[in-house]
Formats: structure tokens, C-alpha cells, sequence
């Protein structure tokens, strides 16, 4: 269903990344695929997989880097609740924070520069109605996300963003936000390199300015997944 707002057609529905929960659609593994979720390393099934983890994933970002524009986006976007990192550096000391909750499963990053206050990063991935992946960002802000594998990486790739807001009754609606006011697109790989090890790599890249934000790092668990 649909309604105009303020002169813009926004989406209404009952049932968005609020309310969505994994299992019936089977986790990370019902919204990729059989086939794709088998050609996935072992240990990748494991993070991914049904029930979440709880776990805190330690390690160093080689890289953080963000441009000219990127940088003054991300301390702007400290306002509404830092969906992305606003410092810059190399060798980050960092750990990722992965655990249930009631819509998803949380995989909240924490950078730690030396000499300065840490910084975290706060994310949540939601199967939505459909059997889709969306990332819950702070300020109602979602980012659907198409997931592949390829040559045994797991790949998550942004396909616009929205914020979904809440109406009368039970009703919320998605306001989408236009491609020239978005980050643009964001694409994340998760590569496993064995004994424990992952990399982590982020781009956002703008349709207009090109890249806003790169990063790149290695981390294993701490301890023990529970």
C-alpha cells in the first residue's frame, strides 16, 4: 500500500525490519541458498549461522580511511547516532561485538584509537517479510542488502536506503531516501583466512564523488562462542 506524503510516495506497510524476526526464513542461510551457503568455508557457516553467536571478534583495522566528504558526513551522522565510524587511522585496534536480538542479530563495531575515546559503531541485520537482508542502522535508518558468494567470500552490497517510521494504528511507513543524498554504495567482504582468522572490508562509494569511506582489518574470537 502506498500514500503521498507532503507531496512524496512513500511505502506503508505493516510489517517492516521492526518486527521481522530470523527463523522462519531461515537465517543468512534461507536468503542466500543452499548451493551458495555450501561453497562458504566452514568457519563463515558458523558466524553466520542459525542461532546467532554470541561472541566478540578482536583484532586491528589496517586501514580506515575516509575522504575529504566522507569525514565531515561521519561526524555529522555523530548526531543521529554514529552508523559510521568519523576518525581515521591505520593499525586501529578494534573489536566487533556479535550477538542476538529480538528483530536480528547485532554486529556492532568498536574502534579503539590509543590515546582517545572509543568509538562505536552500531548495525543489525534483519530478515525482512520477504526473506530479504536488511541492515537496521541508528536513527530508523535501513539499508537492504543484496548477499552473494563468490570464490568462497561472502558479499553484502547496498541497494538504497530508507527510514522506516512509525504511524497510527500498527502502521509504519519507508521514506526513501534519494541516491545523490545517500553515502552510496556500501559493499562488505567477509574473508576467511584460516585459524580463526577473518578480514573485514568496507567501501562506500558515491555515484557523484566516489569513495567516502575504506576499510579493511583482521579479527578472530576473543574466546569461545556461546
Amino acid at each position: 500500500m502506498r500514500s503521498a506524503d507532503a507531496g512524496r510516495m512513500v511505502a506503508v506497510d505493516r510489517d517492516i525490519p521492526a518486527a521481522h524476526g530470523r527463523l522462519p526464513h531461515g537465517g543468512l542461510r534461507g536468503v542466500l541458498g543452499e548451493a551458495a551457503w555450501h561453497r562458504l568455508p566452514p568457519p563463515v557457516r558458523v558466524r553466520f549461522g542459525e542461532p546467532p553467536l554470541t561472541v566478540d571478534y578482536i583484532g586491528e583495522s589496517d586501514v580506515v580511511r575516509a575522504s575529504l566528504l566522507g569525514s565531515l558526513l561521519a561526524h555529522l551522522c555523530c548526531l543521529i547516532g554514529t552508523p559510521v565510524v568519523p576518525g581515521t587511522g591505520c593499525n586501529v585496534p578494534a573489536v566487533v561485538h556479535v550477538g542476538p536480538r529480538e528483530e536480528g542479530v547485532a554486529w556492532n563495531r568498536e574502534y579503539l584509537w590509543p590515546n582517545s575515546k572509543g568509538c562505536l559503531v552500531r548495525s543489525t541485520k534483519v530478515i525482512d517479510s520477504a526473506g530479504a537482508l536488511v541492515e537496521r542502522l541508528p536513527a530508523r535508518l535501513c539499508m537492504p542488502l543484496r548477499v552473494y558468494e563468490r570464490d568462497g567470500v561472502l558479499n553484502f552490497v547496498s541497494s538504497g536506503y530508507y527510514f522506516y517510521l512509525s504511524l497510527r494504528r500498527g502502521w509504519q511507513c519507508r521514506l526513501p531516501l534519494p541516491a545523490w543524498l545517500s553515502p552510496g554504495v556500501t559493499h562488505v567482504q567477509h574473508v576467511d583466512q584460516g585459524a580463526g582468522w577473518f578480514r573485514f572490508s568496507m567501501s562506500v562509494v558515491h555515484p557523484w564523488f566516489g569513495e567516502l569511506f575504506y576499510q579493511t582489518g583482521r579479527f578472530r574470537a576473543a574466546e569461545e562462542p556461546s
